[in-house]
């Protein structure tokens, strides 16, 4: 199924900024699963979270309702807990937040390096002090980052090793490189644990949720000891995280896939950047080989409006970039100390690019993109 630019009641219908990878194959897996009547959490779920965890090779995948429930439970994991540190670069998602202030948790937020969707590696050591105890490190839009240099510094230090008094974790959000190798590894495997998102806007989705992945026997324990209440155990305050069984039908078409899916999704990503070579706009993807371009922004000089109504009389749908604003905003702190990613907010739009697009759209805004003035 492509995406046409349509006529609707003698209007010209816009190109939407987004549309979810959908097939017919995932409507019958779905409309299969609910004709057994399997729609609660049961077999197949844990079907989809081996296959996952086999696909991407983690030990455990723990399938939940949400990606602040993913986040959650792997803070809760990690044993994060009120006045602890967590490092959280600027450009991670707004969810995080809230999972963090479930906990209590204390949020030190760092900028991102000049034109970048990540932060610097240096930036995040250097934000560490004796009460950090979680790293959260995204790969914002799917663009790539190496963040080796991180991990031999925190095992330099010792604080990777079990058995240590003071240990820090990791936590990566691979949503929009999920199933995409970084130097012949699964994107997340250096992690202690990984979360995949499974919304609209990510590579995967089943409408709404994510899954948190690790090799942990400990951590798994506690993720999935948390996410379903009830049972056959002693008390505790749990929480009513687990997906459905046609949830999990629908994720295992998508699991299936994804392969072709990031191979679209970086074709047009190609496309686009050779159009920005010839343009006034700028892209902050910088490593083709690795980027997967789970969404595109772009950055421009001229004033934000400016940009959106050029693209919007084009019929061309976009969104800011942090739509919801970018964490500086949200926890009320001096945007003058977060140079970077307020400039990309100011500056920055988000374009379409989904595999859905079919050839007209993506030659409709590539010449946009050429032709913005």
């Amino acid at each position: 199924m492509s995406m046409e630019t349509a006529v609707h009641s003698g209007k010209r219908q816009p190109i939407q900024y987004l549309r979810p990878t959908l097939s017919r194959n995932e409507l019958k897996s779905v409309l299969e699963s609910l004709v057994q009547e399997e729609v609660s959490f049961g077999q197949g779920v844990l079907n989809f979270e081996k296959a996952f965890a086999r696909t991407f090779d983690f030990q455990h995948a723990a399938a939940v309702d949400s990606y602040t429930s993913a986040c959650h439970l792997a803070l809760l994991a990690t044993e994060l807990a009120k006045d602890d540190e967590i490092i959280v670069p600027v450009s991670s998602p707004l969810s995080l937040i809230d999972a963090i202030n479930y906990i209590g948790a204390k949020i030190i937020l760092v900028d991102l390096a000049k034109e970048s969707f990540h932060s610097e590696v240096e930036s995040l050591l250097a934000a560490m002090t004796d009460k950090t105890k979680v790293i959260f490190l995204p790969y914002t839009f799917g663009a790539y980052k190496d963040f080796r240099a991180l991990y031999e510094k925190l095992e330099a230090a010792g604080l990777r090793k079990a058995g240590k008094e003071r240990r820090v974790r990791t936590i990566e959000d691979i949503s929009h490189v999920v199933g995409h190798e970084f130097h012949g590894r699964q994107a997340g495997s250096d992690a202690d644990i990984a979360i995949a998102g499974l919304n609209e806007d990510h590579l995967m989705t089943i409408g709404k949720g994510a899954v948190v992945m690790t090799d942990s026997h400990n951590l798994f324990a506690v993720i999935k000891d948390l996410r379903v209440q009830g049972g056959n155990r002693p008390y505790r305050v749990r929480f009513d995280y687990a997906i459905t069984d046609y949830q999990a039908a629908m994720g295992l078409e998508q699991l299936g896939n994804l392969a072709a899916m990031i191979e679209r999704r970086r074709r047009m990503g190609v496309l686009y950047n050779e159009a920005i070579a010839q343009s006034r706009l700028k892209s902050y993807f910088t490593a083709p080989d690795f980027d997967v371009c789970g969404g595109f922004p772009v950055v421009g000089e001229a004033d934000i409006e400016h940009m959106q109504r050029y693209f919007s009389s084009l019929q061309i749908e976009t969104r800011r970039i942090f739509p919801n604003g970018p964490l500086h905003h949200a926890m009320g702190l001096n945007p003058l100390e977060f140079p970077n990613a307020e400039r990309l907010f100011q500056r920055g739009l988000l374009l379409p690019l989904y595999p859905m697009l079919n050839k007209a759209a993506v030659e409709k805004i590539t010449a946009a993109i050429r032709g913005f003035y």
